[in-house]
């Protein structure tokens, strides 16, 4: 296997070919389709080698995004691991590793957190961070407003790609406006389109990058 190949981020289990470091995915879809669950199954695969993860929560509690993390076999490692939650109702968690700001519209809160987190799991030793945030959605509707999430968006991406990560955000398509969800996969390098057929089962197909199955693939 090629220098190259060992280090682009793999996502086992799932029909999608390993990326290069520096990668951003939008993972779009609607809720039914099981969109969330292709995003947290794309950070957990990163489990086996080590990588870690910075998880922005803006649709659940820290808590609850964990116990989804954990039922498509994810593992909370702290050594590797962190999550922002947005708005939770119980205030801030005692656990130093989920870091909580007061609203999903709290884009700077959310972003100074990011970078401390993100920083953090480097100086403790985690070189590969793959980055999950659910989801975009949830921002727009706090916000009301594009451009404050664009920028949001571009900064996020941005530090993943200066540090050669990956990042796996979601987004629902239905929710919002043709244009305004094209103005928001302008900051990704490419997109991971997710639904549930009518027959119940779900498939993905990959598109904007190189080197991936065509069309609709089952999961």
């Amino acid at each position: 296997m090629s220098q190259d190949a060992q280090q682009r981020y793999q996502f086992d289990e799932l029909p999608i070919e390993p990326v290069r470091p520096g990668t951003n995915l939008l993972v779009a879809g609607p809720p039914f389709a099981g969109t969330n669950a292709v995003a947290l199954r794309m950070l957990a695969a990163g489990e086996r080698a080590g990588d870690g993860v910075v998880l922005v929560a803006a649709d659940d509690t820290g808590t609850t995004i964990l116990d989804d993390y954990s039922g498509v076999g994810g593992t909370f490692d702290r050594a590797r691991m962190a999550v922002i939650e947005c708005g939770s109702t119980s205030g801030s968690s005692d656990d130093t590793n989920i870091k909580t700001v007061r609203s999903p519209g709290d884009l700077t809160g959310i972003g100074i957190e990011f970078s401390s987190l993100y920083e953090g799991l480097y100086t403790g030793g985690v070189e590969r961070v793959r980055t999950g945030l659910l989801s975009i959605s949830t921002l727009l509707m706090y916000v009301d407003e594009l451009q404050p999430v664009y920028r949001f968006l571009h900064t996020v991406t941005g530090r993943v790609r200066s540090a050669d990560g990956v990042a796996a955000c979601v987004v629902d398509p239905s929710a919002r406006d043709e244009r305004t969800v094209s103005s928001i996969a302008q900051t990704f390098d490419g997109r991971v389109d997710v639904r549930r057929t009518d027959d119940g089962k779900h498939q993905l197909r990959v598109r904007g990058l190189p080197d991936q199955p065509e069309g609709w693939q089952k999961i």
